[in-house]
């Protein structure tokens, strides 16, 4: 499917931009497949049940000598061909199912119609089997910085401090827990030794003579000061190192491992005649730059086979489980029960605890710090100067503080462990009816009766303009631009975050919005100038799913704060999805997400939550996790620990196979060689 708008090839109607040739080569092979229809083999299944479909809402713009979009309908020798063709298919089900075809104009699947052809081609193309969902494979990935300072915090019961030892980790997928782009460098490499001589320096004591260990490295020590025997200081050895190793390493650690330990801080005890403690703290850098500490990686029987399709052991699941809720290695308890297989008959409980524990704090931090971006309201760059009139701005900028901006970044991490630990649906991360304040943050909101600094659970008053993320100043502020607003980038946000619906690639060469300003007079509304700018027909696609709900925002400023005039002019924040509902506010927008988009919602929340905890992004093989999800979600509450669940319980999170044809590119160029 293709953009109607899009225009010719350069000669006859408007140019196509990059991006879309791929989109355009799907509706050349529907083009076809209606052509010849009668040619098309019993093998294709229930095509013949999509073909009136695909005719009825592709074929006016794409057949019969049409070419909009720079498309020929005539290329292909026969059916069977194409319907071998992955790459095509790919691209007609990721915009069928990301709502982005047919074009914002034209008309619209219905939600039968959508799903029917969904399923032809994921079971016909993609040869998907529902019942034994791939579970995919996620590249051997490094500790992140977060989940190193957390797993040394527990191992040691000190706090290192990383951001002045290792370098910021790169993302993808917007997520800091990505395998792909996780990897290690020589000079990284040497941080981590440098590190690695940081932490045992503080933990392990080498103070000469002394009476007894001091109080915080006794966990290290549980049986004090060495034997004076030296025979029985390889035992004590062998304990203390069989331990940090075990949970460092995150599962039972062979015989030659320990020993090899062991052999280390004897022969620099022995050698060196430095003490017992010199020794340990040798081993013990040993253990911290090893591969089996920095590298998270899965035990598996064929890793060069594709279909080999296999179960992760249970210390394998434990880790997986305790990076996901802790960011950091699993407890004794996770690692007992491991070693009993007795994990995954327990998985639910020990989530529940896991969510309990303080530790579960790194989730919500990281996490939301991440999907909401909630970690850049603290940093991002804003004029608050232009936000309000010059004679205000010094007043504001002394109200807008880092204490106000923290403030800010606290809410969106409460809000949501507020929604999972109390059972409450997902949804009322869009349209609660309280939220959580201290007194600076109830001010910046018009929220009357809060005092103090501490935040603490709020029920907001019935004409309140707050309640739900979309009301919320972290939101507003990471995706307006420095000097205003931005309904583009939240347009934008919204899609991606809360309808799992992907923009289409960017034209090239936009004009920036204000240029389009030019054309206007001064003071013009940013309604009015995007408008103007989506008239162009290559833009209109993309702002007609954007600009509505952006505009619907408009009445949060830049740093958060009510308006109801923008240069002069009232605020309208009326607007219509492009699956036709109407809203004339925020909290309508948001009532309509949690209603009539409820699913659009829960999957886009399943997706994020997917690609954080198994590290990876989200392919088309996981359409039938993720709709399991969805689906489990809502016959049971709608809850966000639900989605929890769910995703733990997963085929992604529970299993893995072995690399080859992974990904869409991956499979499409197999296919080609």
């Amino acid at each position: 499917m293709t953009r109607c708008c899009a225009g010719g090839n350069g000669q006859g109607g408007g140019e196509s931009y990059p991006g879309m040739r791929m989109l355009d080569s799907a509706l050349s092979l529907v083009a076809l497949l209606l052509l010849a229809a009668p040619a098309v083999r019993s093998d294709t299944g229930t095509f013949e049940g999509v073909e009136p479909i695909l005719m009825d809402l592709c074929y006016d713009c794409h057949g019969d000598g049409m070419e909009k979009g720079d498309f020929a309908m005539d290329k292909w020798d026969s059916v069977e061909e194409h319907l071998k063709d992955f790459n095509v298919w790919y691209e007609i089900w990721k915009n069928i199912r990301s709502n982005l075809m047919p074009p914002a104009n034209k008309k619209q699947f219905k939600e039968e119609e959508r799903a029917e052809v969904l399923a032809f081609i994921e079971s016909k193309i993609f040869k998907i089997d529902r019942e034994n969902p791939d579970p995919g494979r996620v590249t051997i990935r490094r500790l992140n910085r977060e989940e190193y300072r957390y797993t040394v915090k527990d191992i040691f019961k000190i706090d290192l401090d990383v951001e002045n030892i290792l370098p910021p980790d790169d993302t993808g997928y917007g997520f800091d827990t990505i395998g792909d782009v996780l990897s290690i460098s020589p000079l990284l490499m040497e941080k981590y030794l440098e590190a690695a001589r940081l932490i045992v320096t503080e933990v392990v004591p080498l103070d000469g003579i002394q009476k007894d260990y001091p109080e915080h490295v006794r966990h290290l020590f549980p049986e004090g000061l060495p034997p004076n025997d030296k025979s029985k200081r390889d035992i004590y050895r062998h304990s203390i190192l069989s331990r940090v190793a075990t949970i460092a390493f995150r599962r039972p650690v062979d015989k030659e491992t320990i020993e090899r330990l062991v052999a280390i801080a004897h022969e620099t005890d022995e050698r060196r005649d430095s003490g017992f403690e010199s020794g340990i703290q040798r081993a013990m850098i040993a253990i911290l730059v090893s591969p089996r500490f920095l590298m998270r990686a899965e035990i598996q029987t064929e890793p060069d086979n594709p279909s080999k399709v296999v179960a992760i052991d249970e210390f394998a699941l434990a880790s997986r489980l305790s990076y996901f809720l802790w960011s950091s290695c699993p407890d004794e308890q996770l690692l007992d029960l491991a070693a009993k297989g007795e994990l995954r008959k327990n998985l639910r409980s020990q989530v529940d605890r896991m969510l309990s524990d303080i530790k579960a704090q790194r989730f919500f931090q990281n996490f939301v710090g991440q999907w909401l971006q909630a970690r850049d309201v603290q940093t991002v760059f804003i004029d608050v100067g232009s936000a309000l009139d010059a004679g205000s701005s010094r007043r504001v900028r002394r109200r807008f503080s880092g204490r106000l901006r923290q403030a800010m970044k606290d809410e969106s991490e409460l809000f949501f462990q507020y929604v999972l630990k109390h059972e409450r649906p997902a949804t009322e991360l869009l349209t609660a009816n309280y939220s959580f304040l201290n007194e600076e943050l109830a001010n910046w909101y018009d929220v009357e009766g809060i005092r103090g600094s501490s935040m603490r659970y709020v029920e907001l008053p019935k004409d309140s303009k707050r309640g739900g993320l979309l009301n919320q100043a972290t939101f507003q502020i990471v995706t307006s631009n420095p000097t205003r607003t931005s309904p583009v980038k939240r347009g934008l946000f919204v899609l991606e975050n809360f309808l799992a619906t992907p923009a289409p690639p960017a034209v090239p060469d936009v004009p920036a919005l204000e240029d389009a300003g030019k054309r206007l007079p001064k003071n013009v509304p940013l309604r009015e100038l995007l408008e103007l700018h989506a008239e162009d027909k290559m833009c209109a696609s993309c702002h007609a799913r954007m600009d509505p709900i952006g505009l619907a925002l408009e009445n949060f400023n830049q740093i958060g704060l009510w308006r109801d005039e923008e240069k002069g002019q009232p605020i309208d924040a009326s607007g219509k999805l492009i699956t036709g509902e109407s809203f004339s506010s925020a909290k309508e927008l948001s009532q309509i997400l949690a209603t009539d988009r409820k699913s659009d919602f829960h999957r886009a929340l399943s997706e994020k939550l997917l690609t954080y905890a198994a590290g990876r992004g989200v392919e088309y093989f996981d359409a039938p996790t993720i709709d399991k999800i969805v689906a489990d979600v809502e016959a049971n509450g709608g809850t966000l620990k639900e989605i929890i669940y769910g995703v733990i319980e997963s085929a992604p999170f529970q299993k893995r196979r072995g690399d080859g044809g992974f990904s869409a590119a991956e499979r499409s160029k197999s296919a080609e060689e």
